[in-house]
């Protein structure tokens, strides 16, 4: 007969579940240790912005400005310090038209108002202002 009692037996009776093998917990462990080195050897923003000191940047600021110089400097704020800058705006009252304006002097840009930056690269893409005038 099936009764409760004969339930509860089956019930206590059940083994629990299964540890692990030791060799499956080591492979566990040394996949967490590699996703962890991975991690570690990518790089932070700071770092590649640092890598990008003596080469060309280009950096889109907020609004329709853009500016491409050599990097000289930067601080923890990512506020920007160029050469050989040269910018790039909007005609505001003609649309169509693009004013250059070169910087005869180092500049520096405060890192609120940058949008994004390309380091190391020619400078910006043929559809963009700046490349309207090169």
């Amino acid at each position: 007969k099936y009764t409760l009692k004969s339930r509860r037996r089956q019930h206590n009776n059940k083994q629990p579940p299964k540890r692990e093998d030791n060799n499956k917990q080591a492979s566990n462990k040394q996949a967490s240790n590699l996703q962890i080195q991975k991690m570690a050897a990518r790089l932070l923003p700071l770092e590649l912005i640092d890598k990008a000191i003596g080469s060309k940047i280009w950096v889109l600021m907020r609004g329709s400005k853009e500016v491409v110089g050599i990097l000289r400097g930067f601080d923890d704020y990512v506020n920007l310090v160029l050469d050989e800058a040269v910018e790039f705006t909007q005609d505001p009252k003609e649309k169509d038209k693009i004013i250059k304006t070169v910087l005869n002097s180092e500049v520096l840009l405060n890192g609120n108002q940058i949008a994004v930056l390309v380091p190391g690269g020619e400078g910006p893409p043929a559809d963009s202002l700046a490349e309207a005038f090169s």
